[in-house]
């Protein structure tokens, strides 16, 4: 009686049950609880409503286990319950402690969560029961009552794919490791969508060995952030126009490749596909012409790509006209050459776009994985060095990397470099070669065309062929052009002064150097030098190419009529060869054609070629146009030339480019 009497006076309150959960003895606080009930009593009978099928299912599991912890409410009293099995016997002893305080605490506290917006969840965890607020219920499109107080319930709407990060996070924090949980996870909501939340929580309950006993979290809808983060993701690594992989994506794409490349077994192929002569399309036929044929063509390369098997592949759009495929196979230069051939051939197909039949080729530059490189940039080096083999061999082509080609651009490197301290050195020198009227063969030429040529110290002569391009790249262009023209303008000048009063030279003009011009006063140097010596416009021509005029841009046009203005002639070099297009003579005032020498060539071997040079001709003169054909090379050319009417003719019949000196002694003893 003495030790119930202290049991009576502790603060929780004690008793005493049955495997079946029967209440056998209680102290006076539980009795005064309780309203002093008959014993033996249900313990669940006791307690709200709400908790009593979830005591038992608890009170079951913890026969097994020996020992019981639970919180439910008796009364309106809020209580920790936890009992243990007495030793050697069926019976169990518990105890009750009042916690309606803190759980008070606890609902203001998810009152807070709640009134933020996220949705609030309570795990018991040994339990196995997790409490969901509404606002989490409804997060998903459920309602209360709709859902098992499980975690099980929500734990099978999530994505498979995230199932696994969601264990190891849970685990990480139920371990001790990270002192709260976090995780981002998709949940399958009740209208079949797929909702990103963010679940964050921490354990506030753990028993006597350290393991959780009830955790609490929140899950917060990032939907709309994990969209903006896609799209960015989307924006950074896929090209707009195509919807390919771009440069950023591609070399991520070729890292993961080279490092799994020995694993499996396979060689790479990186291959750089550039089209041919695009510029022209865009200029003639407008920039939304162009970039619907890129998306056609880059759909063409997606068909060319091997799928599976032994051989994958992908193809990105590097920028501009440039697109890159990856390869990898066994034998990855076998598969390059049928990859290469298929890629040609789909791009060299008419394309129907924007109600316009259009036709391009391709070339392309192969370099592979291991043989030439095993890092991107040498891969990517050597690829770029096939290309321009491909290109300089005439294009609609592929060429695969060698040694040899890294000479090459080794040697263009070193040539370029070079090309920089040959117009301060003085290695640059003019030839001049005439051009005869044809209907006076006989007479001294009154017109010359100035040729550029460079004579290194240690080379020689160097072609035009190979420096004049690697000018233009380098944009040294435009000081050598003018340097070109001053010269050319004082030898006019010179043989003009020496009798020959209406000798002209022709200068040709590069596009790079002209279009160079749009960031400074349309052709203020060229005119202005000729104002300081006294040189009137007519001893000059300048040549120009028709890809300079398809861009229809109006600065080029008050450009060639400033020219006109000051009375240079305006000369369209190369006729024939591009588009030939008939609009833009209407748009651009010329003054002479010349003939390109492939058509000159066939003049004694059909008649195509001599019907082609008699329409230029008669379409030339009826614009009030002269003619000037290159290329004349026999008597029989010049023949045919005159007969139909040609106005000029040049070519190594009448004579090649000689220096100044030279051409003097030759053509101009007497004036002219």
């Amino acid at each position: 009686m003495q030790f119930a009497s202290l049991l009576d006076a502790l603060p929780q309150q004690i008793w005493k049950a049955d495997a079946q959960g029967r209440l056998l003895w209680m102290n006076a606080r539980l009795a005064e609880a309780l309203n002093r009930p008959a014993l033996p009593t249900p313990l669940a009978q006791c307690l709200h409503a709400d908790d009593r099928a979830r005591f038992e299912a608890r009170w079951a599991a913890a026969q097994a286990l020996g020992r019981f912890e639970m919180e439910y409410r008796v009364g309106a009293q809020w209580v920790l319950s936890q009992a243990q099995r007495l030793p050697d016997s069926p019976l169990w002893l518990g105890t009750h402690t009042d916690i309606t305080a803190r759980r008070a605490g606890d609902e203001v506290w998810k009152l807070a969560l709640e009134c933020s917006g996220d949705g609030v969840w309570d795990w018991h965890v040994q339990e196995g029961v997790e409490h969901f607020s509404e606002r989490y219920l409804r997060l998903y499109g459920f309602e209360p009552g709709d859902v098992q107080a499980t975690p099980e319930a929500f734990d099978a709407r999530t994505h498979p794919d995230d199932i696994a990060q969601m264990e190891r996070d849970r685990e990480d924090h139920f371990s001790g490791r990270t002192p709260t949980y976090r995780n981002e996870h998709r949940v399958l909501a009740r209208d079949g969508t797929w909702k990103w939340i963010l679940s964050r929580g921490m354990v506030i309950a753990r028993d006597a060995q350290g393991r959780p006993l009830r955790m609490v979290g929140t899950h917060t809808d990032i939907t709309d952030r994990k969209r903006q983060e896609a799209a960015v993701w989307q924006q950074a690594r896929v090209d707009v126009l195509t919807g390919l992989p771009n440069r950023r994506s591609l070399r991520e794409r070729i890292e993961r490749a080279l490092s799994l490349r020995e694993m499996r077994g396979e060689e790479l192929a990186v291959m750089f596909l550039d089209l041919d002569h695009f510029k022209e399309i865009n200029d003639s036929l407008g920039h939304d012409v162009g970039d619907a044929l890129l998306v056609r063509v880059a759909e063409r390369l997606q068909a060319c790509m091997p799928s599976g098997g032994a051989e994958t592949g992908i193809v990105a759009r590097m920028g501009g006209d440039e697109f890159t495929v990856l390869l990898a196979a066994q034998n990855a230069a076998a598969a390059a050459e049928h990859v290469g051939r298929e890629l040609l051939d789909a791009v060299s197909a008419a394309f129907e776009v924007e109600g316009e039949r259009v036709y391009v080729s391709a070339s392309v530059g192969v370099s592979l994985a291991p043989r030439d490189g095993v890092e991107i940039e040498a891969l990517f080096k050597h690829a770029d060095q096939a290309l321009y083999e491909a290109k300089g061999a005439g294009r609609n082509r592929m060429s695969v990397f060698t040694p040899a080609l890294h000479e090459a651009a080794q040697r263009r490197a070193r040539l370029a470099a070079e090309l920089r301290e040959a117009l301060a050195a003085g290695q640059f020198h003019l030839v001049y070669q005439p051009i005869l009227n044809l209907r006076e063969p006989t007479a001294p030429p009154r017109k010359a065309e100035a040729l550029l040529r460079w004579t290194h110290p240690s080379l020689g002569d160097v072609s035009p062929a190979q420096f004049i391009p690697l000018a233009e790249s380098s944009g040294l262009i435009v000081d050598i052009g003018d340097w070109v023209f001053r010269e050319a303008a004082s030898q006019a000048r010179a043989w003009r002064g020496a009798g020959h009063g209406r000798f002209q030279i022709s200068v040709n003009k590069s596009p790079v150097q002209f279009l160079s011009e749009r960031t400074r006063a349309p052709q203020a140097d060229w005119l202005a030098h000729l104002h300081a010596i006294g040189l009137p416009g007519d001893a000059l021509a300048v040549e120009i190419t028709e890809g300079l005029l398809l861009e229809r841009d109006e600065a080029v046009a008050a450009r060639l009529r400033a020219l006109r203005t000051a009375g240079i002639t305006i000369s369209l070099d190369d006729f024939g060869t591009g588009y030939s297009s008939l609009s833009y003579l209407q748009h651009h005032d010329i003054d002479t054609l010349k003939i390109d020498r492939s058509f000159v060539a066939g003049l004694e071997h059909g008649d195509k070629a001599l019907a082609l040079c008699r329409a230029i001709v008669t379409m030339a003169h009826e614009l009030g146009m002269q003619v000037v054909a290159e290329g004349v090379e026999t008597e029989s050319q010049a023949t045919l030339l005159r007969h139909m009417g040609c106005d000029w003719g040049q070519g190594w019949w009448f004579g090649r480019g000689v220096t100044a000196a030279e051409f003097e002694s030759r053509w101009l003893q007497a004036p002219g």
